[in-house]
Order: C-alpha cells, then sequence, then structure tokens
C-alpha cells in the first residue's frame, strides 16, 4: 500500500484520529526522554510528539511514500528520511525506541518490521508498534462492511492476528523481551455524515483507494449503506476506534 496522496487529504482522513493515539500511544511506549525513531511516520503526527518530548533533534523518521514530505515539513530538525520499515538506513543501535504507529498491519511480514526496529534500537532500548483493531475501529469497519454489501467481492483491511495476545506475541517472534500489549482507545468527531464521507474522496489508503475505483453509482449506494450503518446521523457525532498496541525491549 502507497500513501501518494497529500499530508492534508491524510490528515483529514486518518490524522485526527492519529492525533488522539500518538500521546496515548508514546505514553506506553515511555517515551520521556533520550532519542526515537518514528517508522512509517506517515505525515509526521506521531513524529511531532516524539519531537514535543525529546526535541526535534533527538528524534528520526522513515516513510516511503510521498508523505516523508509532509513529515519533514511538520517537525524542522528532525532526521526525516525516505526508507521502508523493512529497510531502515541507520546503524544499529541508533535509537533509545523505536516506534511505529499504524503501520504493522501494511508490511507482508510484519514480524520483518519489528525485528529490523530492533537493530537500530540499542540493547536495553524500546521497541512499539500499535495498529487498529479492525473491528473497533468504526470508520474502517463500517466502510468496508457496506462496501461489501453493495460489492461482495470487495476487499477488506485486517490484522492477521485475531487478539491482541496473538498482536503482541509478533515482539517475541521478533527477539524482544520483557513483552506487553494494550489496548488504546480513541475517538474522533465529525460535524456531519458529509464531512465523513468526503475524507474518503481524496484516495487515502485501501478504503479511499476503494472508493476512488468504483463508479458512481457504486459509490453512492456503499455512501448510503455506510450512512444507514451508523444509524442515519444528522448533525455531528462521534467514532470510537480502538489500537492494539505492543512494546517490548531489546536484550541486553
Amino acid at each position: 500500500m502507497t500513501f501518494d496522496v497529500s499530508g492534508d487529504a491524510y490528515d483529514n482522513f486518518m490524522g485526527r484520529y492519529s492525533r488522539e493515539l500518538a500521546p496515548l500511544f508514546a505514553d506506553f511506549a515511555g517515551v520521556r526522554s533520550g532519542t526515537a525513531l518514528d517508522v512509517g511516520c506517515g505525515s509526521g503526527i506521531l513524529t511531532e510528539e516524539l519531537a514535543s518530548r525529546l526535541g526535534a533533534e533527538n528524534v528520526a523518521a522513515a516513510e516511503p511514500s510521498p508523505l516523508v514530505d509532509a513529515a519533514a515539513s511538520r517537525v524542522p530538525g528532525a532526521d526525516v528520511r525516505k526508507a521502508a520499515a523493512e529497510a531502515l538506513p541507520w546503524p544499529e543501535a541508533s535509537f533509545d525506541a523505536a516506534l511505529a504507529q499504524l503501520v504493522l498491519h501494511f508490511l507482508e511480514d510484519p514480524v520483518v518490521g519489528l525485528f529490523e526496529m530492533r537493530r537500530v534500537t540499542r540493547p536495553g532500548g524500546v521497541v512499539a508498534a500499535c495498529t487498529w483493531n479492525f473491528d473497533e475501529m468504526l470508520l474502517l469497519s463500517g466502510f468496508w462492511r457496506a462496501a461489501r454489501s453493495v460489492a461482495p467481492a470487495a476487499p477488506a483491511e485486517t490484522l492477521e492476528t485475531d487478539s491482541l495476545e496473538a498482536f503482541a506475541d509478533l515482539a517475541r517472534q521478533a527477539g524482544l523481551g520483557e513483552v506487553d500489549g494494550r489496548p488504546l482507545d480513541v475517538s474522533a468527531r465529525y460535524e456531519s455524515f458529509d464531512e465523513l464521507w468526503g475524507s474518503f474522496q481524496d484516495s487515502v489508503g485501501p478504503a479511499g483507494q476503494f472508493c476512488a475505483s468504483v463508479d458512481s453509482e457504486t459509490r453512492d449506494a456503499i455512501r448510503d449503506e455506510f450512512h444507514h450503518r451508523l444509524g442515519e446521523p444528522d448533525g455531528s457525532f462521534t467514532l470510537s476506534a480502538q489500537a492494539w498496541a505492543l512494546r517490548g525491549r531489546v536484550p541486553t
């Protein structure tokens, strides 16, 4: 999956959740001092949170898509590089912590990404990652259920692990110790359903790209079904979301 979109488009679609998630995730990872790497940084929302805690000069970030430019602009002074999670361009033991927010489910093999994060983290340092518990992420689960109701062959966004415990076990598979897993709950407010639906029209992520790939009649039918499944909100409303987070420590 390539996020060949603007930073503003990403922020309008997923950024409203990422902004709520970033401080919770950084707290869970225990980021309070030292140096940190944001892996798969997107438009730089977590990068900005890390810089607010550590100073931009102590933060680095990697992103393979054009969103890397938005991240570099958002956090001047951070070491932001275009790179994939599976091939990070820093030497071994470069950071006190490496974090990946909403990234692992896009990797062909999440353990490979975690192992690479372990490589660039010093012994005793922390590696942490989080991704959506898709069943409890109403924006995406509601959309994909509506899409498959209209177009049964529509795909879905899923994580191969089916429980928080199994998700946390990915850290053990990557050779990390003192592994812990935790759910992180956030929400986002919309002033109208039109605002929500409009955020899907910028081709952000799998859902936005699927919207762009279907004809207008199918797209309108998905919109109506999605609206119905959300209870046909009239006016402002809030959608909840839950992420699964894991953390582990690099062996000394």
